[in-house]
């Protein structure tokens, strides 16, 4: 049986631009959707109903949001569209819901919290844990004219090596180009110490190769891809978020080769999460990769 590819809906139109680009993935992929709302257990003792219809809130309630959602989706050809509702906290709820999922597809923030915080509670904690890849979509969708391509940061580590792979298969399935890009800055020295420190060509001539290593065998795998490489001098998560811009998604490692080694989304990805101005796909792990394939 195909794994669905989950999106998780609140009612908010951040949610609802996360169908469109979920349903449209689904299409492309061949595979099933399931649109997913959890709905926060009632905890106080006073019976509320929803005028009209039987269920309690806030089921009722979450009944409405899966439908509208449900109707968005079936505007696209030939998706096989199923919905749920679940009950309790939302972020363990959701990833319970979408253990056997392909993709998790999400909004940056839903109905709750700030309404300027640019990357909510429950789409952070999904990028953090989930154990399928997870596509948080922002508030202007993936198809605004001008994007064009698949961009993938890379940076030796084995999330970086798994996120080329899901870049791959995404440039391959939309039949677009795919750009690398390897982002370098000294961590300690100021850019006036530079030359008495290290020498640049050096370090660029580094990166390529690493970009070289890390593409060589999908190349392979991927022969109808055309790929460019480029190694830039500059902090990463800002060179990735504005790269970001143009791309129909940008594709990270959930997290990198610094850190604490239990780190389950480091700190560049975050970083990258809250500032991208396109869709971003947070890879972790060769099962998260392979699964897209099942």
């Amino acid at each position: 049986m195909s794994k669905p590819i989950v999106v998780g809906v609140d009612g908010s139109a951040q949610a609802l631009r996360a169908v469109d680009w979920a349903a449209a993935e689904a299409g492309r992929r061949r595979l099933p959707l399931r649109i997913v709302h959890i709905a926060v257990r009632w905890e106080y003792s006073i019976a509320i109903q929803e005028p009209g219809l039987e269920a309690p809130r806030p089921e009722a309630a979450g009944l409405e949001v899966l439908e509208i959602a449900e109707e968005r989706a079936r505007t696209f050809a030939s998706v096989d569209v199923g919905c749920r509702l679940g009950i309790g906290p939302i972020p363990a709820t959701l990833l319970q819901e979408a253990a056997d999922a392909a993709l998790l597809v999400l909004g940056p923030h839903g109905t709750g919290g700030f309404p300027r915080l640019l990357l909510g509670s429950v789409s952070r904690q999904a990028a953090e844990h989930a154990s399928c890849p997870v596509v948080i979509v922002p508030q202007e969708s993936g198809t605004r004219p001008g994007r064009s391509g698949i961009v993938v940061g890379i940076d030796g580590s084995e999330a970086s090596v798994d996120a080329v792979g899901f870049a791959f298969e995404e440039a391959s399935l939309r039949s677009v180009g795919l750009h690398a890009i390897h982002a370098w800055a000294h961590p300690a020295y100021p850019p006036e110490m530079r030359a008495a420190r290290y020498d640049t060509t050096a370090v660029k001539q580094e990166g390529a190769r690493l970009l070289s290593e890390s593409l060589a065998g999908w190349k392979a795998e991927y022969p109808d891809v055309p790929v460019t490489e480029q190694v830039v001098e500059g902090a990463p998560a800002p060179v990735l978020a504005d790269a970001s811009g143009d791309a129909e998604l940008l594709v990270i490692g959930a997290r990198g080769r610094g850190g604490f080694p239990g780190l389950r989304l480091g700190s560049i990805s975050h970083a990258v999460l809250h500032h991208a101005k396109g869709p971003v796909a947070v890879v972790r792990g060769l099962q998260a990769t392979s699964a897209m394939r099942e």
